[in-house]
């Protein structure tokens, strides 16, 4: 039976980013059928309970000694999942025991000596690599700067804002792309892995934040949930309404506080 699929839409699935698409080659089980798989990898930004609905999965078949083909239709099962934050899944720990008494033991030098020549070696093969180094490089080519954190963000929001995302009707893609960004930059300037949390926990993470000014904290979860609403409920955005220039203006306001010894950059 000759049967040709198509790949299933997965822009039903709600709540979660489509990180990636995969397909498989087809292939023959053992009980003589041809099987070929999709799939996806998903991220959840918001923690709840959610449901992808069944996908469907459309296919022709070829009429046997013709040139025709009969459409059809498969689908997959409605399936639920619990996204947990990791804030909450620290529990107590229960192996902890009392400490053991002093022991008292009687001091052997041999291994101290044994890794005293080690160490005396290390030091001698790192030194003559050193030199050897040294002789055959006599002009090592200078590494180009690493830019600060702030500089690169700002450059790719220079570079989103000319996709013009928004002015082809892709908002969600825009959104999508500007939330990544932003969070890079405050994973970095505020030490947490702000890629990996959600909204709901970098909104936590930030309460206990006092040296990070209150209207900082207050525009960065604007943002932030604004993104959440355009990604997640598709709604649409006027491209006026970018956010480019407020993330820009965050940036630019709080990179300065690196040279005042605050926050280690």
């Amino acid at each position: 039976m000759d049967v040709t699929p198509t790949t299933p839409n997965f822009d039903v699935i709600n709540k979660f980013d489509i990180i990636k698409k995969i397909t498989s080659e087809p292939r023959e089980t053992e009980e003589g059928l041809i099987e070929q798989k999709y799939s996806v990898k998903l991220r959840a930004d918001q923690v709840g309970t959610y449901t992808i609905p069944p996908i469907r999965v459309l296919f022709k078949i070829k009429k046997q000694n013709t040139e025709k083909y009969i459409p059809g239709e498969a689908r997959s099962q409605k399936i639920t999942i619990e996204v947990a934050s990791v804030l909450r899944l620290q529990g107590e720990p229960t192996d902890i025991k009392d400490i053991k008494d002093i022991v008292e033991v009687d001091r052997n030098w041999v291994p101290w000596f044994f890794w005293g020549l080690n160490f005396l070696l290390l030091i001698t093969v790192l030194y003559l690599l050193w030199k050897y180094r040294k002789t055959k490089h006599p002009n090592p080519i200078e590494e180009a700067p690493v830019l600060p954190t702030h500089e690169i963000a700002l450059r790719e929001l220079d570079t989103l804002k000319n996709k013009g995302l928004l002015e082809r009707g892709n908002a969600r893609e825009h959104f999508f792309e500007l939330s990544e960004i932003f969070r890079r930059y405050l994973g970095k300037r505020y030490l947490f892995p702000a890629p990996d949390w959600t909204t709901e926990e970098i909104t936590e993470y930030f309460k206990n934040q006092e040296k990070v000014a209150l209207s900082a904290r207050a525009e960065a979860n604007r943002i932030l949930k604004k993104s959440d609403l355009i990604k997640f409920a598709k709604a649409q955005a006027l491209p006026e309404t970018d956010e480019i220039a407020s993330v820009r203006s965050f940036i630019k306001s709080t990179h300065e506080n690196l040279n005042l010894g605050l926050y280690p950059n």
